[in-house]
């Protein structure tokens, strides 16, 4: 029996070990939340959890539960041929209606192999209302012996009502230090951004290499900083230029949208740090910027705006991702995002 902890569900142990525990005591809830940052391996570990539950002689000992791997059900589960596992997915950019009626119509009849049957529901922030709707009503009266595993990137992005009707299970990615020290083993970028890259990976490896294949993150964070350091006639003018240029995609934006976020935790940190008389604080809180190598330019635009204007830009941000999602303009969301930082400079 294979003991090890598979390499794409690591940093996940602890979620294991509770699951199993519920598992054991027949205690396992009939929908959980999988929520984590995007590469942290939810979907791995929503997989793995679902193969424990359709594994008819799991492995309970030493408080690391595993499923054996050579009965039917792992064997069914592995070639993806098992007729209790349902996977729902977005079909395009999201989870439809007419997919979650399917679903619904499968769980009305009993599980055909095993003692319960496993429903995942990837990338569940992407249902649209209709089906979010819908899926309550599943949620609300489960039928006996199935088991629902939602993934998502925040709680946020989901129906109150949905979130309190599932276990919530949260996904933690590798520490920053961990991330640091693979960036510098490996040596995947200039010492100086490594804290950038670090912070950036929110503790996925697998993200860490991407960005850096990707090779735009570090320009499209140039661009941005130059256009939040600039006077205000200037970054009119680079206003529509860079927003065509950070829209040309849904990543693109996103991809933005995150590093626009690094300065601005960075900026509240430092207008934070600014009411902090003692020496040692103010170069503690340094280091754990997200991106120390500016410190100096945010430090200068921090003083352009208030705490309260980047409070409500921080909410703002959030309403972005979700109407990005629901296919508003990805150039007009561009300038949106960008326009704040000329209409609030004091």
């Amino acid at each position: 029996m294979n003991r090890q902890v598979p390499a794409d569900i690591s940093g996940q142990e602890r979620a294991i070990r509770v699951f199993g525990r519920m598992m054991k005591r027949d205690l396992l809830a009939h929908a959980y939340l999988l929520v984590g940052p995007s590469g942290v391996g939810k979907e791995a570990l929503a997989f793995s959890l679902a193969k424990l539950l359709l594994c008819e002689h799991p492995y309970f000992g030493e408080d690391h539960p595993r499923p054996c791997g050579s009965c039917a059900g792992c064997i069914k589960f592995e070639h993806r041929t098992h007729p209790d596992l349902e996977i729902l997915k977005p079909q395009g950019a999201m989870i439809k209606l007419d997919q979650v009626r399917d679903l619904q119509r499968a769980l009305s009849f009993s599980p055909l192999d095993s003692q319960r049957r496993v429903c995942l529901i990837l990338e569940a922030q992407k249902i649209n209302l209709p089906s979010a709707n819908a899926l309550l009503k599943t949620l609300e009266e489960p039928p006996d012996r199935n088991h629902l595993l939602l993934t998502a990137t925040s709680v946020r992005a989901l129906l109150p009502t949905i979130v309190s009707r599932c276990q919530v299970i949260h996904c933690e990615g590798l520490p920053v230090s961990a991330i640091m020290e693979r960036i510098k083993e490996e040596r995947l970028c200039p010492s100086e951004s490594a804290q950038f890259l670090s912070c950036f990976s929110e503790g996925s490896i697998s993200k860490t290499r991407d960005l850096i294949e990707q090779d735009v993150v570090f320009s499209v964070r140039e661009k941005l900083l130059e256009f939040l350091k600039s006077e205000r006639k200037k970054a009119l003018s680079m206003l529509f230029i860079l927003s065509k240029q950070i829209s040309d995609s849904r990543e693109s934006i996103l991809l933005a949208v995150q590093v626009i976020r690094t300065f601005l935790r960075d900026l509240m940190m430092l207008k934070g740090f600014r009411n902090d008389d003692r020496k040692e604080s103010k170069e503690h809180g340094i280091q754990t910027l997200f991106n120390p190598d500016y410190v100096s330019e945010l430090q200068a635009i921090s003083h352009l705006f208030s705490f309260q204007d980047l409070v409500e830009y921080c909410q703002w941000l959030d309403k972005l991702e979700w109407l990005l999602d629901r296919n508003i303009s990805r150039e007009f969301l561009a300038e949106s995002a960008l326009i704040f930082w000329i209409r609030k400079r004091r």
